[in-house]
């Protein structure tokens, strides 16, 4: 089976597809979900991820399956797929190993220091040039305010961006480059968690512009919902004394995504840091860009008060809710159950 082939039964089976290079991005119809990019699908083997759900990577005979509500193989055999397609360890076995692709410091001079869209949104020309950031009027970021990603080596070696039109055919985020392996802003924030012994976890770029706007820079981006393994060895190596993870606050949605991915990443981190380290803090409002400077400078206050032993407790009420209404991988309900003993 073919790329083409995979395209077309998603297609038919009434997936939208965003063409991301390698993968789509979609909505995850067999749940009636809306958002548009909750699933990732490899475009050469069909293998897929629901991010909202956080579920491991599965084959695509798997996705046909919970899209079609049967579990019938006559069902998924009118595809004509072949049962070798779906197997992950043959499709992992055809990959090769590539160098992980930089760019040179050149291209920046290509983004125009047109800075009106986030001036508007209250971050000023100052802070915007600390990221190196600007306009690109061309190639597959064209009309997107583009922020270069740095590694560990100072190289450029990816870029997120901004669309400035108001289609609602693009994405309003548009990444190049391995995301996984993005830790962002380092260059800018790591001198600041050494100094504060402290560090605050955001979804977007958007998020992190508003607390630098405020003076609060020992914060890093995650990119989504899901802390990234690089990210979380990186931490490990800084050792803060306390870590917050402050995603947006959907609490006006009937799935609060943001405080349940904030659930999940919170008893991720219990490998990796002692519980008194981990603290989750939303912010006040839907997130940082909706609140004004004196809520967010009263937001970075108030963490000073928060009462650990009730967060927790409240944080497991929340986590045994969340485990009625979604399945939960066995390495979850581990760690869970680890962190639970701490009040038992």
């Amino acid at each position: 089976m073919n790329e083409a082939k995979i395209e077309e039964i998603l297609t038919s089976l009434g997936y939208k597809l965003q063409d991301r290079g390698r993968y789509w991005q979609t909505s995850a119809i067999y749940r009636n979900g809306d958002n548009k990019t909750a699933l990732q699908i490899y475009k050469d083997t069909g293998i897929w991820k629901d991010y909202v759900e956080q579920s491991a990577f599965m084959p695509f005979e798997k996705l046909l399956k919970v899209t079609l509500k049967t579990n019938s193989d006559e069902e998924i055999e009118k595809y004509k797929i072949k049962d070798d397609f779906f197997e992950l360890k043959h499709a992992n076995s055809q990959k090769k190993i590539e160098m992980e692709k930089t760019y040179p410091e050149t291209c920046l001079k290509r983004l125009l220091p047109h800075y009106k869209f986030y001036n508007d949104k209250g971050i000023d020309t100052e802070t915007l040039k600390l990221f190196k950031a600007g306009l690109a009027t061309e190639g597959k970021m064209y009309q997107r305010f583009v922020f270069p990603i740095y590694n560990l080596n100072n190289q450029i070696h990816g870029f997120s961006g901004r669309d400035m039109g108001q289609s609602s055919d693009r994405p309003k985020w548009k990444h190049i480059g391995t995301k996984s392996k993005w830790i962002y802003p380092h260059l800018l924030s790591t001198n600041y968690v050494t100094k504060t012994q402290e560090v605050f976890l955001v979804e977007s770029i958007g998020d992190l512009l508003n607390l630098y706007q405020n003076n609060i820079k020992n914060v890093f981006c995650t990119f989504g919902l899901e802390i990234p393994p690089s990210l979380i060895s990186y931490l490990v190596g800084l050792n803060p004394e306390k870590i917050f993870i402050c995603f947006n606050n959907d609490e006006n949605s009937k799935y609060n995504s943001g405080y349940n991915a904030c659930l999940k990443n919170f008893i991720k981190l219990q490998s990796f840091f002692d519980n008194h380290k981990v603290y989750i803090h939303l912010p006040l409002k839907n997130d940082f860009g909706d609140m004004e400077n004196s809520e967010i400078e009263n937001w970075y206050n108030s963490r000073k008060n928060i009462d650990k032993n009730n967060l927790d407790v409240t944080i497991i009420k929340d986590i045994n809710r969340l485990l009625k209404e979604r399945n939960m991988p066995k390495t979850f309900h581990s760690s869970f159950k680890k962190f639970k003993k701490i009040y038992e």
